[in-house]
């Protein structure tokens, strides 16, 4: 897999499943320099107080589940 400091260019089958589950966020997965995965989101629109949300979890099931709690699944 191609990377660029950390990003991988082409999303695993993990962030694209996400992407799919929940379109209102954009979703990528970056790498620490020891390799370890963090899955980030944020919403494409900001939230009710004007300020971007960012969701920062260590496995894609961490961040799918927070996102649920968040309500930004597809109905």
């Amino acid at each position: 897999m191609t990377t660029m400091g950390g990003y991988h260019l082409r999303p695993s089958a993990t962030v694209l499943r996400l992407r799919e589950e929940f379109p209102d966020f954009l979703i990528c997965e970056l790498h620490d320099g020891r390799g370890l995965p963090s899955y980030v989101a944020t919403r494409t629109q900001n939230g009710g107080d004007g300020r971007p949300e960012l969701i920062e979890r260590g496995c894609g099931e961490e961040l799918r589940r927070a996102l649920n709690t968040l309500g930004g699944g597809q109905v």
